[in-house]
């Protein structure tokens, strides 16, 4: 019998363990001067639970992609789903702290007129309920404003951000209407996940535009940088919040897109911790359940196919959708591109 779990929970499944072997291994690849924290220099609570995930969920060894029983996996870490770029730069791109894997400066990128988007005004995140400290003081330090958080109510009461006491704290849901079981869908089945997923993307996009439009309001204040803003595991609202920024910016929908994918470097991670959860709440093998902990491509390309098609643009998009108007957009755009 498959226990009812809230599908706020399943569409942003959180990362609790850092990514450092990959990450570390990926931006010596692409940076080889850059130096990156090692898991010895973790916070104690962080070893504590790799260890814990090591010993009673330890990686499966599968070839091709299959899972020890035999069912086909998609592969999250491929060239077509883990996409860098020119202006990857994980080095500047990556905030590493010491209890968090998921946070990214949305910087560096070229929009409109070939000028770049600015270092440090803006951060997407997974949520920050489990910050160090340390990593509190790393963003008093930046002077951190305003944190937007897209989970639902209940989630954001349970599980609360940690932030310095001068950072303003904004709550938006995006899918207060969709807290509900999921009795009824057989995640067993193949392709259930993917258009669950896909589920969201059309909702967040169709119906969900004027929650989003909240956050770019803030960014037309000089006064108000930096922000941030999080769901829960930092990659579908998340990646769709970064899409209209960027998008509004000038970045190329293909720059946008590898961006997106970069979430997929916490795949390993997320699937350890996750999957042995979600696995025991809906009584299914974790590997039923493999495409919740990563991003597929086609889930945001789903979105620009319906701004582009129906909308032309991002602008265009958000014209029609909010109550922003070209005013608005030209602020944002004189904030955010050097």
């Amino acid at each position: 019998m498959k226990k009812p779990i809230l599908i706020a929970l399943i569409a942003g499944a959180a990362a609790t363990v850092p990514a450092y072997f990959l990450i570390r291994k990926m931006m010596q690849k692409n940076h080889p001067s850059t130096k990156t924290e090692s898991p010895s220099e973790a916070s104690p609570k962080i070893n504590d639970l790799i260890n814990e995930v090591q010993n009673e969920a330890p990686v499966k060894t599968y070839s091709g992609l299959v899972s020890p029983s035999g069912l086909p996996l998609y592969n999250f870490k491929d060239e077509d789903n883990l996409i860098f770029c020119d202006e990857t730069q994980l080095g500047k791109r990556l905030i590493q702290l010491e209890n968090s894997i998921n946070i990214r400066d949305i910087g560096g990128y070229t929009g409109l007129e070939g000028r770049k988007v600015k270092w440090r005004k803006v951060i997407r995140s997974e949520e920050l309920a489990h910050l160090s400290d340390k990593d509190v003081a790393y963003f008093s330090d930046l002077k951190l404003k305003h944190v937007f958080d897209f989970r639902n109510e209940s989630k954001a009461q349970k599980t609360v951000d940690r932030l310095p006491e001068a950072t303003e704290y904004h709550l938006l849901p995006i899918f207060n209407s969709l807290d509900k079981d999921t009795d009824g869908i057989d995640f067993t089945q193949p392709g259930t996940v993917d258009h669950f997923m896909r589920g969201i993307y059309k909702v967040q996009t169709e119906e969900r535009a004027q929650c989003f439009a909240e956050v770019l309001k803030y960014l037309t204040e000089p006064s108000e940088y930096p922000i941030l803003y999080h769901c829960t595991n930092g990659k579908d609202r998340t990646g769709f919040m970064t899409y209209l920024i960027l998008g509004l910016l000038g970045v190329k929908d293909d720059t946008i897109l590898s961006d997106y994918t970069l979430t997929n470097l916490t795949f390993d991670e997320s699937f350890q911790l996750l999957g042995t959860i979600m696995s025991e709440e809906l009584s299914i093998d974790n590997y039923n359940l493999w495409e919740f902990y990563g991003v597929k491509p086609a889930w945001l390309k789903s979105s620009m196919n319906y701004v582009n098609t129906k909308f032309g643009n991002v602008e265009n998009y958000l014209l029609e959708e909010t109550d922003l108007r070209e005013k608005d957009f030209k602020k944002i755009r004189e904030n955010l591109l050097v």
